[in-house]
């Protein structure tokens, strides 16, 4: 065969395959999400498990992306690193969660929205358990490029948990076991009780008996009882004063409450008085001894001032000595009030006197010259000439 015509038969071939890949895609819907935009998001999760590069994520089951990168970091946890494309938009809000697929355990990467409980965790930053304005607007934001997310969730698989079920089950079947092998022995026992105590067993239905005809007659009395008209109006009447009687109980506990809480709110500042009554009489009870002896060391120097105030009266009204004389002459008293008039006759007399001595030592002050015996004599003032003529 000529090799040239070989050579076309393979292009030919080749061509065609590239032609049925072409179509392949298209009909499988590959091929517009080769060419469509993506955004990339980093998730923080504690354990990938099944999660591997191209591993499909989905939104409400719509496939949004793929995973592009999975790394173990070194201070624990993966960073699973996902491709979106464009035309999806995600929200803070939405927890990025590692399920299951199928039942074989194909794991994909979904986002869910949060519940309440969630979002307050992750956007109250005042704590105060509701969402405001700012906050909500927050959690509704969308996710751009290259955004981290800390908190990703996985979900439990089924497979594990049937896996760590396995002792769980087991410890169960051998508790049924035992337990089967308990009531067969309870069987046996109770068959052999029956079979040897046939007379105990004929007393008990005999007692029984005894006591359904006691039975009978208490519900007979009961009977007779209600069936008094009066008496069941009475029952009547006490059940419909009950709801009342409840009410008022439960005021008056309410009361009693209050009560016990003024109660105990006194005794509360009794006692803190109490305290401020013991910080102050401890000083006093350190000091006891030293005012005892100052109270009675006080006490004897009042008993002296007074044997002192005795002994002054008794001196006194006895008419001796100084005072007792002042007080009980006469005599005495007239020769002090004339001793006195003449001391204001004199203090009359000298103030003249006294008042040119003034005047004389206020122009020596002004004009020493005039202490020559003629100075003094030819300017002496006329005031003075008067009171030396009068004294």
């Amino acid at each position: 065969m000529d090799e040239r015509v070989l050579q076309f038969r393979v292009g030919v071939v080749v061509v065609a395959a590239a032609i049925v890949t072409v179509i392949l895609v298209m009909l499988f819907g590959a091929w517009p999400n080769v060419w469509q935009q993506r955004y990339e998001i980093n998730v923080k999760f504690p354990e990938a498990p099944g999660i591997t590069v191209e591993t499909p994520v989905r939104k409400s089951g719509v496939l949004i992306g793929r995973v592009s990168n999975v790394r173990l970091l070194e201070e624990g946890g993966v960073l699973v690193t996902m491709r979106v494309f464009d035309k999806y938009k995600l929200r803070r809000q939405e927890v990025c969660r590692i399920g299951t697929g199928s039942l074989l355990g194909d794991a994909i990467v979904e986002f869910v929205p949060s519940d309440k409980a969630t979002q307050l965790a992750r956007f109250d930053e005042n704590k105060n358990g509701v969402l405001d304005k700012s906050e909500e607007e927050t959690a509704n934001m969308l996710l751009g490029d290259t955004e981290w997310i800390s908190d990703g969730a996985v979900v439990s698989n089924p497979l594990r948990a049937l896996v760590n079920l396995e002792g769980s089950v087991s410890s169960a079947f051998r508790s049924l076991e035992g337990a089967s092998k308990e009531v067969a022995q309870l069987a046996s026992s109770v068959n052999k009780t029956v079979d040897g105590s046939d007379n105990q067993i004929k007393r008990i239905i005999q007692k029984t008996e005894t006591a359904l005809d006691h039975f009978d007659g208490t519900m007979s009395a009961v009977e007779k009882i209600l069936g008094d008209e009066q008496l069941a109006d009475q029952l009547r009447q006490t059940l419909r004063d009950m709801p009342a009687f409840v009410e008022e109980t439960r005021q008056t506990m309410q009361a009693a409450r209050t009560t016990m809480d003024g109660f105990q709110r006194v005794s509360a500042k009794a006692e803190t008085n109490l305290d401020n009554l013991e910080k102050f009489t401890k000083p006093l009870g350190e000091r006891g001894p030293q005012m005892v002896a100052n109270v009675e060391e006080s006490s004897r120097n009042l008993n002296d001032l007074l044997e002192q105030f005795v002994a002054f009266s008794e001196a006194l009204n006895s008419g001796e000595g100084t005072l007792g004389k002042l007080v009980h002459d006469d005599e005495i008293y007239q020769r002090l009030q004339r001793v006195m008039g003449n001391a204001e006759e004199i203090t009359k007399r000298a103030r003249p006197i006294v008042e040119d001595v003034r005047i004389f030592t206020d122009k020596i002050a002004r004009d020493p010259r005039q202490l020559g015996v003629k100075g003094a004599l030819d300017q002496r003032p006329s005031g003075l000439k008067t009171g030396l003529a009068e004294w």
